[in-house]
């Protein structure tokens, strides 16, 4: 009999283990979260997206919080004024597009003193980023923008200029006073174009979505995109709520042309241009992909304008790797789901 009590005892405490482990143990495996074991077609159910959204190096745009529109609208008209520029031929909105993607068009933008040596960023999301400038120079948004004002080839101004141009102008004094920010100074005039470029969030991309938990929300290809864009390591570089935009790295790794960084080269040279520092060539700030399908032409260059031409280049000089037109295919769909609605503020600016 003691034998049998001992045996049922023993039956008894094994059950409850497993039963206690059904509740708190994960049951998500690493062969889940790759996609391998299962129907990769099959949407993940809301546990499997919200451990990925969990784990993973990136994170949605999160809705902007209570607008401060007086404020915000002066930096919006201060972004658009050509009066900024020293011949009041160009402004931030040349090379930044607020109608369409936030950036321009062309390899290049052409300022007060000509074409520039590199290609224009988006301010869609700019925000986010933790580095501006493609060598990184500078990490805020109030920094960075000296340098569009100073430089021959942007404004080719000085902020003694523009403040004395904003402050002769009676539509400007009654703006800075609706926004509470008088008097007008060097100081109020940055502080409104960052208050205006913190607003320019695109949120609500299907690539957000999916992260919150809308398992619909992208298709088959888009999935098996994001998977590969895990395990071929993009997501090393392109991280975090910009999905780039704060590490350096150096273009070209696998690239014959920048593989000796000690030679001299007709090539961009990045970071080192600004420090001399050898250990600096082609460095360039890694770029955000949120709305990268609608934001070409693509890299410090320009050089291209098809979006899967840029996946295989990136794979071929940063990875080593030349990658089947089908992975292409997804890495490219994948992209696209991280196109978002414009900001919502400036339907709201251009409504007034």
């Amino acid at each position: 009999m003691v034998n049998h009590r001992v045996l049922l005892i023993g039956f008894l405490s094994l059950a409850i283990i497993i039963g206690l482990s059904s509740i708190f143990w994960p049951t998500h495996s690493l062969s889940d979260e790759h996609g391998h074991g299962h129907d990769t077609d099959n949407h993940g159910t809301s546990s499997e997206v919200n451990y990925r959204s969990q784990t993973a190096l990136v994170f949605p745009i999160q809705e902007h919080g209570d607008f401060d529109l007086p404020l915000i609208k002066v930096g919006w008209t201060l972004f658009r004024d050509k009066g900024l520029s020293s011949n009041n031929s160009v402004s931030c909105e040349s090379c930044h597009n607020l109608q369409t993607n936030g950036a321009a068009n062309t390899a290049v933008s052409v300022g007060v003193g000509g074409a520039g040596a590199r290609n224009s960023l988006t301010v869609f999301n700019a925000a986010l980023n933790y580095r501006f400038f493609w060598d990184g120079r500078t990490n805020t948004l109030k920094k960075q923008m000296d340098g569009p004002v100073h430089a021959p080839l942007e404004l080719a101004s000085s902020w003694a200029a523009i403040v004395e141009y904003v402050a002769s102008s009676p539509e400007y004094e009654t703006l800075f006073e609706e926004a509470e920010i008088l008097p007008i100074s060097a100081d109020s005039i940055r502080h409104a174009l960052v208050a205006f470029q913190e607003s320019l969030l695109t949120p609500h991309s299907p690539f957000d979505r999916y992260l919150n938990g809308d398992q619909y929300a992208i298709d088959s290809p888009a999935k098996k995109g994001w998977m590969a864009f895990q395990e071929l390591g993009c997501i090393n570089c392109h991280q975090g709520q910009n999905i780039g935009g704060s590490l350096m790295q150096r273009f070209g790794y696998y690239d014959s042309e920048t593989k000796d960084t000690s030679s001299a080269s007709n090539l961009d040279t990045g970071r080192f241009q600004m420090t001399q520092n050898d250990a600096d060539k082609y460095l360039f700030r890694v770029a955000s992909l949120r709305n990268v399908a609608d934001t070409p032409p693509y890299f410090h260059d320009g050089r291209t304008n098809s979006l899967e031409e840029a996946i295989e280049i990136m794979a071929n000089i940063q990875l080593g790797q030349s990658l089947d037109q089908s992975v292409i295919s997804d890495l490219s769909a994948f992209l696209h789901a991280l196109s978002a609605p414009r900001p919502q503020v400036l339907e709201i600016l251009e409504r007034e």
